[in-house]
């Protein structure tokens, strides 16, 4: 996990504005990035963006929950 704040936020920033790009393939990567920050606290934005209407997108969603999920165990 990322321990600068002000790093973290910014990280979490970009990714979070890159769920929202025009393209899928983006969007399912932002998706699998924060999965792989191990933070628990990824998971509500996570869930919606399980409404995107990309499947790529939902599958990395899922995988990224997953990631999360394994990690917390």
């Amino acid at each position: 996990m990322i321990q600068n704040p002000a790093y973290y936020q910014m990280v979490l920033d970009t990714f979070c504005t890159a769920l929202e790009d025009a393209r899928p393939a983006v969007r399912a990567k932002a998706a699998e990035a924060l999965g792989k920050m191990g933070d628990v606290a990824m998971v509500p934005i996570l869930v919606k963006a399980f409404k995107d209407t990309s499947p790529e997108v939902r599958s990395s969603v899922i995988q990224a929950l997953k990631q999360l999920i394994l990690n917390e165990a």
